[in-house]
């Protein structure tokens, strides 16, 4: 099983569940989103390895039709001399050439249909990470501002925070403490 699959199946399952379970979970993400880039690069790779192979069997190709057309041309001129010796030595070298040149066509089908395939799984791939980054993203701007938002012991949301009246008690006990304990003794 491929990361790129187990990545998808992590993240079609319920992301903010999962990311809640997770210790660190935007890390643990943007690994991933490290892992799936690098995948996608290795296979891009491939995918320009595969084309270069497709150019040179396409030149392969042209380069044997041509000697094929010119043993064509040296049997005819053979049998105008009626050397028929010469004509079957060149018949043999055409037959050659012609299982080469269908050598040739088999791999060029194979190697363009591996292209295919590979382009095709890296555009799903490219897809599927573009999905987890904008689901990075959904979660980063939802998430806590604070890292102390996010604890047990932080204060529910919703107004039921410090006031500004709870502030200045404290202050001025602090005050009164600093001011009758003499300075440097709490």
């Amino acid at each position: 099983m491929t990361l790129i699959t187990r990545i998808t199946r992590l993240f079609k399952a319920d992301l903010h569940g999962i990311l809640d379970s997770l210790e660190e979970p935007e890390e643990v993400i943007k690994q991933a989103i490290r892992d799936m880039e690098e995948d996608i690069a290795t296979q891009e790779h491939r995918l320009e390895e595969l084309r270069v192979v497709l150019q040179q069997l396409k030149r392969e190709a042209q380069e044997t039709a041509v000697a094929i057309q010119e043993i064509e041309a040296q049997i005819d001129i053979c049998f105008a001399a009626e050397n028929e010796s010469l004509a079957r030595i060149l018949i043999r070298k055409r037959l050659e050439m012609a299982r080469h040149a269908k050598g040739i066509a088999r791999a060029q089908e194979e190697t363009q249909a591996q292209s295919d395939e590979l382009a095709t799984r890296i555009a799903t791939h490219k897809a599927q990470l573009a999905s987890v980054v904008q689901k990075l993203r959904a979660y980063e701007e939802t998430r806590p501002r604070h890292p102390w938002a996010s604890s047990p012991c932080a204060a529910p949301l919703g107004g039921s925070g410090i006031t500004d009246d709870e502030v200045e008690v404290a202050f001025l006990e602090e005050k009164r403490r600093w001011s009758g304990a003499g300075p440097g003794t709490p």
